[in-house]
């Protein structure tokens, strides 16, 4: 029988050399690959609108904006100007010795409101899973105000004053710069309307990337 023949092996790639370092050199190694940078978001892709998303250059999928609801855009001078109208509305039948705001657009508010009605203010984060607020401290006999910039539901107002009560409040009313005709109504507001409104700190950027903290006015749901 005649003997079989063997097959052709692939003959191996060479091996890379590498340099052996001598005396006074260094192995040379291959550079490392730079990552990219990522995205930074605005905190307000939430809340703004077709125009406002195009002028902060947000891709579309990161926004939920809707070109057929109105827009209204604060500035900071007409926020200090609603907030002191709220506070003058507030003194007229609230005298708060607290004022708790909701983390983030309420302690914008908050800290506004706390200097006209000669209050303490303290800042409350509420998840936005649960709808349930960090405990507070001591707030037994005082009178509490809990405030948020937009409210719809109501819910994230409901847990700081729910979380207030558990403090030992005497007494909590809620406020908010901004409330939905078809909406929750807490005890104060400056501003009733269906437009989306937009204020100076939702244009802030923050370094969260696509997954980041998305916007403080969504929170008071």
């Amino acid at each position: 029988m005649a003997p079989r023949a063997s097959k052709k092996t692939r003959p191996a790639a060479p091996r890379r050399r590498v340099r052996a370092a001598g005396p006074g050199r260094t192995a040379r190694r291959p550079p490392a690959r730079k990552r990219r940078p990522r995205a930074e978001q605005p905190l307000g892709a939430g809340v703004a609108d077709a125009f406002a998303v195009k002028r902060l250059q947000m891709p579309p999928h990161l926004t939920r904006a809707r070109p057929d609801v109105g827009v209204r855009e604060v500035s900071w001078t007409e926020f200090g100007e609603l907030a002191r109208v709220l506070a003058g509305r507030i003194s007229e039948e609230f005298g708060p010795e607290v004022i708790v705001g909701v983390a983030n657009g309420g302690v914008f508010l908050g800290g506004a409101l706390a200097v006209p009605l000669h209050a303490e203010f303290h800042a409350v984060h509420v998840d936005r899973k649960s709808k349930m607020a960090s405990e507070l401290g001591d707030l037994r006999g005082k009178r509490v105000l809990a405030v948020d910039d937009v409210t719809v539901s109501g819910r994230a107002l409901a847990a700081v004053r729910a979380a207030a009560k558990r403090a030992g409040a005497r007494e909590v009313r809620t406020a908010a710069l901004v409330m939905r005709p078809d909406g929750s109504r807490p005890d104060f507001h400056a501003i009733e309307t269906s437009d989306v409104v937009v204020f100076g700190w939702d244009y802030q950027l923050t370094g969260g990337g696509p997954a980041g903290p998305g916007d403080p006015g969504e929170l008071g749901v």
